[in-house]
């Protein structure tokens, strides 16, 4: 009988000491910040810009493609701003950037909007990014992507471009901005290139 009180007791004294110890929780809440929410609104606009271009309705899809731009530099302002840089804004900014971009030159060669090879060149930089990234990381499971400068500039000359051709800059000005993007593309694939080297000669 006594064993019984005795255990009774014990199991009371647990249940109140875990009911006063407060209980950690993962509030998805403190990831998706007013910064990720504004990404995400921007990663859901896309396909509503390419139906805009391929309704040929150019004036909401010029508004669209422009609205993401400023959101973009936004909200990358906003985190700063309100100190709410999180692991899940810094994946999602970089792939939203990388989404617009792609399917907008995809249509835009669909459309026959730029030359092949602008779309090949684009592209094919992308993948050996990602490709080259992912091969860093399982060779030394390092997942730190760390922005290159002219990564930053190749970024900003497609946005550029992908605004001139939705806006029909004239030349020379549209022609200069083209060649001006493509130099910094090839440069900052090179970039990676080497930075992929550089790290994968790190461990032998």
């Amino acid at each position: 009988m006594n064993t019984l009180k005795y255990y009774l007791k014990t199991l009371l004294k647990k249940e109140s000491n875990s009911g006063s110890a407060p209980t950690p929780r993962h509030s998805l809440k403190s990831s998706m910040t007013l910064a990720s929410k504004i990404t995400v609104l921007r990663i859901v606009a896309i396909p509503f810009f390419v139906l805009s271009i391929l309704e040929g309705h150019t004036h909401w899809a010029q508004g669209i493609f422009c609205a993401s731009v400023l959101s973009d530099a936004l909200d990358g302002g906003i985190a700063r701003l309100r100190g709410e840089r999180t692991p899940l804004g810094a994946f999602l900014d970089p792939l939203a950037d990388k989404l617009l971009l792609v399917i907008t030159y995809v249509t835009f060669s669909y459309l026959n909007w730029i030359p092949l090879w602008v779309f090949v060149a684009v592209i094919s930089r992308d993948l050996l990014v990602v490709l080259g990234w992912t091969v860093v990381y399982i060779l030394t499971t390092n997942k730190k992507i760390e922005p290159r400068p002219l990564g930053k500039m190749t970024t900003a000359l497609q946005m550029a471009l992908a605004v001139g051709r939705l806006f029909n800059l004239g030349n020379p000005w549209y022609a200069w901005l083209l060649y001006a993007m493509m130099t910094v593309t090839v440069l900052s694939g090179a970039d990676y290139v080497w930075v992929g080297n550089k790290r994968l000669g790190a461990i032998e």
